[in-house]
């Protein structure tokens, strides 16, 4: 079962088991979003924490006996752990979603 972040649904099976553990790089002809980088992910996650005043104990995934919480989604992105990969990859899709469901690019955009 693909895990699911935020909106977004993951299949986890190619970046649980990459050999080489190399950072994950869309592949264009496979339709894959642009990631976003480290710093643009970060701040993305700032933002939904200030706006919606998310508790940092709240969860944002949970993948079998795996919970990952809003306190720690920046972390994971930061140390670049398997799962802030998968992380930024899950936020760098949501950007797409909610660009072609008509919201901006990113949450509170342009508001200060």
């Amino acid at each position: 079962m693909a895990p699911v972040f935020g909106n977004v649904v993951i299949d986890m099976a190619d970046e649980l088991n990459r050999p080489d553990q190399e950072p994950v790089t869309p592949n264009a002809e496979e339709g894959e979003p642009p990631l976003l980088t480290k710093e643009e992910a970060i701040a993305e996650v700032k933002r939904w924490t200030e706006r919606y005043k998310i508790d940092q104990n709240q969860i944002f995934a949970r993948i079998g006996e795996m919970v990952i919480r809003y306190g720690d989604l920046i972390p994971h992105l930061e140390q670049e752990t398997d799962e802030g990969r998968l992380l930024l990859r899950a936020i760098s899709r949501g950007r797409v979603v909610r660009q072609q469901r008509g919201f901006p690019g990113g949450i509170d955009r342009g508001q200060g």
